[in-house]
């Protein structure tokens, strides 16, 4: 059980961190610069996807502690 919150935590914490990158780096194409704003939504998003996978990795190897 506490594999599987694991997994689905990371997962979702991966997701919603693209969610918050990807519009980011977009604009960031399209206008060269970022804003303050823009740029603490990417570090958030980044951050988020770092958590995510690290807790997804927890998940894969819980079983093994």
């Amino acid at each position: 059980m506490k594999r599987m919150l694991f997994l689905s935590l990371g997962a979702i914490g991966v997701l919603i961190g693209l969610g918050f990158i990807l519009p980011a780096v977009a604009l960031w194409r399209h206008e060269g610069s970022l804003a303050s704003s823009n740029v603490a939504l990417l570090a958030l998003g980044i951050g988020l996807s770092l958590t995510g996978i690290g807790a997804a990795w927890r998940g894969l190897h819980a079983s093994r502690s």
